[in-house]
């Protein structure tokens, strides 16, 4: 583990400048979702503990009753059934162990819409991710650098995300890393080598879909995965939301997860079309400067 005391004797140019593009962003984000009526909502940190779930950490506080968040689609779930159209930037926990795309402490935009396709979502996606490119290149703040400026322009003008369906971009995965039992997420950043430009992976398999996606007939689910190219992997993982309350429910009994009822109550209510998404900052923010690792851009990255 490094110490914050050496962490400090690392803080670089590049790192600064990191920082000042992160402030940007999320102001721009702000701007983004508030220009398009969208509520400003802060889902708590520390959530109800559920035993044995992936990547959860654990807080040795109340009897081991809490862990800290690593997704906030639930309550993102109920804040939409009482105001529509919600967003936050919140910072979120997972365990994982590989430190060139990961972080252990993160940050991640998550939206989550009413009266919404996922056609509809796809359009807000690409929409927001050319608003802050363009909003940087615009940004005093970053006029002074002028490579990175280069850069942001260049991302820019070649932003065009390629929509693929998730078999028919699995059989062109040619390295030998991949077999079929093995989820494009957890192995972005080996598979985005391939690439040379933005995708979009739509009907994605239900067996590696979030359990919150409508289902499709055949064996696929209402979700999409976008994947940056040259290494830097993951960048969105979003879905049309299943209201399918039994569905729900037996979902929570088989998990034995009786602690989200309240999300099940919330669905409830919905009676329209939904759709949710999570977007890693920490991910767009090492594409944008062209970072080798997300722990560049981050002065006190909390990685294993």
């Amino acid at each position: 583990m490094v110490t914050d005391n050496k962490y400090y004797e690392q803080i670089t140019d590049k790192k600064k400048i990191a920082a000042i593009v992160r402030s940007e962003v999320e102001r721009l984000t702000n701007k983004f979702f508030f220009e398009r009526n969208f509520i400003y909502v802060e889902p708590p940190i520390l959530h109800e503990a559920i035993e044995n779930k992936k990547a959860e950490i654990y807080v040795s506080l109340n009897n081991n009753s809490y862990s800290l968040s690593s997704s906030n689609a639930l309550f993102m779930g109920v804040y939409a059934s009482e105001f529509n159209k919600v967003f936050t930037i919140s910072k979120c926990f997972r365990n994982e162990n590989d430190t060139l795309n990961h972080l252990l402490e993160f940050s991640m935009l998550e939206v989550e819409m009413l009266n919404c396709t996922l056609d509809d979502m796809l359009e807000i996606i690409k929409a927001y991710i050319f608003f802050i490119l363009n909003g940087l290149i615009e940004s005093n703040f970053i006029k002074p650098y002028n490579g990175l400026i280069n850069r942001i322009m260049t991302l820019q003008k070649e932003f065009a995300p390629r929509v693929i369906h998730y078999d028919d971009f699995v059989a062109s995965v040619t390295d030998s890393y991949y077999d079929e039992s093995k989820d494009i997420s957890d192995i972005d950043y080996l598979v985005s080598r391939q690439l040379k430009d933005v995708i979009i992976i739509i009907d994605y398999p239900t067996k590696f879909a979030t359990w919150t996606s409508k289902r499709k007939k055949n064996g696929k689910s209402i979700a999409i995965n976008i994947l940056l190219p040259e290494s830097y992997g993951e960048l969105c993982e979003g879905c049309e939301r299943t209201n399918n309350v039994k569905f729900l429910q037996n979902k929570i009994y088989f998990a034995k997860a009786d602690a989200i009822q309240w999300y099940v109550e919330a669905v409830k209510k919905i009676e329209t079309n939904r759709c949710g998404f999570g977007l890693g900052l920490d991910r767009l923010l090492r594409w944008i400067v062209g970072a080798d690792r997300i722990s560049d851009i981050r002065f006190f990255p909390r990685i294993k």
